[in-house]
């Protein structure tokens, strides 16, 4: 049991490695957030009188770049199980299907915390967050990694083309920032739209952060993004199997 357990940082090792020699990507992540909230986030906040409008909209920019980094994880697994069908050679690694999906769920989310580690510490500062807050917001970030990765492997699971994939996730995108609290409160949205607004993760991330920016911690809604995430990501871990059954 103790050499097994050994191997699912093996697996998580690899896929980092694979993350940090794609020096590019690491850039394309960032410049994707500093495109989302110095140019969005002000164009928006110069519309908007009343309140700081760019402070409200801003966590958002990095959780879109985590969604985005989350199906860069996920196309890698269909792109291993597609095109390139690296999946029967993986399958034979010294490492059973339950521990490879696991690690690979596992280094997913760690490559979403890594890849927005650095909008999280731009964020952080523009809250002025303390240095307990600050970490508290990396783990909201870790847990909002957990239900995107767990989408993200859903989506790749069940795409047999990148057209499929490609859709599914600017679908997924559209539904996470526009039908959340990203750009508006849940007063302002249509009662069908508050309901799905509700039960999406983005809200739930995106509203925890506007409590870090007040000093408070709002446990209640990090249990309740805690818990869909946790839903989202067993979802993701049993299709992952499924697939390498199939």
């Amino acid at each position: 049991m103790e050499g097994s357990s050994k191997k699912i940082p093996i697996v998580v090792q690899r896929d980092l490695q694979l993350l940090f020699s794609d020096r590019l990507l690491l850039v394309i992540m960032f410049v994707n957030f500093t495109i989302d909230l110095g140019i969005s986030g002000l164009s928006l906040a110069a519309m908007i009188k009343g309140f700081n409008y760019f402070l409200y909209i801003a966590p958002g920019a990095n959780l879109v770049t985590a969604t985005v980094a989350a199906f860069q994880s996920g196309r890698d697994i269909w792109r291993e199980r597609v095109l390139t069908d690296l999946e029967p050679y993986l399958l034979t690694l010294p490492v059973s299907r339950s521990r490879f999906a696991l690690s690979r769920l596992l280094s997913g989310m760690v490559r979403v915390t890594i890849v927005t580690m650095p909008g999280t510490i731009v964020i952080s500062e523009l809250y002025g967050l303390s240095f307990p807050l600050f970490l508290v917001a990396v783990l909201l970030m870790w847990i909002y990694s957990a239900a995107v990765i767990g989408i993200s492997d859903i989506t790749a699971t069940l795409s047999n083309s990148l057209e499929v994939f490609t859709t599914a996730r600017s679908t997924v995108n559209v539904y996470l920032s526009f039908f959340s609290t990203l750009f508006y409160p849940a007063s302002f949205l249509p009662p069908p739209v508050r309901i799905l607004s509700a039960a999406n993760p983005m809200t739930w991330a995106v509203e925890s952060f506007r409590a870090l920016g007040s000093g408070m911690v709002d446990l209640s809604v990090i249990a309740s993004l805690a818990f869909l995430s946790v839903v989202l990501l067993t979802a993701g871990y049993v299709f992952y199997i499924r697939s390498m059954i199939e």
